[in-house]
């Protein structure tokens, strides 16, 4: 405890979230090997020493490397974040953190990641799914139903409980990032593949035996459905191997994506933003697709 509260690094790690910690890890360790701290712990390294000198060599670098924009400007935050409680701590002058601040991550842009999956091909995946004898076919469509349907994150739909699940309403209660818990809403036939795999999976069971208080469960080699949870890998990998069916490469948050484009489409982006849950309106505006839609009908209509 001491020592949390005593390191600046530290205590900018434990203000995120879980699954942000990695990513801060990963970037903080990546940003102390290329400022000199090689083979150092981030958390051994003297953070509240760094001069702006040493963040615009930082961002000079990861420019020669080819680095993205966006990712310029993940390592700059970051190491904004601990200098902040650097100066909280007393460990550096307000003069120095306003310097650091005023140092800017590599300008321009890159054309957004991911894809928008067009309703043909939600429909195609439902498909294979659907052919799939196996107990995967049956919960893999449950899973992309409800990534889709609702728009949750993968780690989202990991962590979901049973209990947290409402057939009546149709909708799902999820804790968000932030440690938010968030109501999201899916469509009938989004709830019916979730039906379709609890009664499947409540069949495998031996009788008197309870159903388990989690959503989806791994499946060994066999197709024996174990009772252990699914994990965040396993939702990725069931993507890119229902997407490989279909002839498209698919990331699972391609899904959120989708569902945001289609609710702008369908109602407006103030509806969208509150379905994302996202805080700020310009969040939900960068996932709209709908000039990928547009662009792609126009060409589509070119003669010869």
């Amino acid at each position: 405890m001491t020592d949390l509260l005593r390191n600046p690094l530290l205590q900018y790690l434990a203000r995120l979230a879980p699954s942000s910690q990695l990513t801060m890890r990963y970037i903080l360790q990546d940003a102390a090997d290329r400022l000199g701290f090689v083979e150092v712990d981030i958390a051994d390294v003297p953070w509240h020493h760094l001069e702006p000198g040493h963040v615009v060599a930082l961002v000079a670098a990861l420019r020669t490397d080819g680095y993205a924009p966006n990712t310029s400007s993940l390592y700059v935050n970051a190491v904004r974040g601990v200098m902040n409680e650097a100066w909280r701590q007393g460990l550096i002058e307000h003069e120095q953190l306003l310097k650091i601040r005023e140092i800017k991550p590599a300008s321009g842009s890159r054309l957004p990641p991911g894809r928008n999956l067009r309703r043909s091909l939600i429909r195609e995946l439902m498909d294979v799914c659907a052919a799939d004898p196996r107990p995967q076919g049956v919960r893999d469509a449950a899973i992309l139903a409800l990534l889709y349907g609702t728009g949750m994150r993968k780690s989202e739909s990991v962590d979901v409980d049973l209990a947290q699940v409402d057939f009546a309403e149709r909708s799902v209660v999820v804790l968000g990032k932030g440690n938010r818990q968030l109501l999201k809403y899916a469509p009938a036939w989004a709830f019916e593949k979730l039906q379709a795999w609890l009664d499947l999976r409540r069949q495998q069971l031996p009788a008197g035996v309870e159903d388990d208080g989690f959503l989806f469960n791994r499946i060994r080699r066999g197709n024996h459905i174990t009772r252990a949870r699914i994990t965040k890998h396993a939702i990725y990998y069931i993507a890119r191997q229902r997407g490989a069916q279909v002839g498209a490469k698919i990331m699972p948050h391609d899904f959120r994506r989708a569902f945001i484009t289609r609710v702008i489409e369908e109602h407006d982006l103030s509806i969208a933003q509150k379905l994302a849950h996202h805080a700020n309106i310009q969040t939900t505006a960068a996932y709209d697709r709908r000039d990928d839609n547009e662009r792609r009908r126009a060409v589509e209509r070119l003669d010869y």
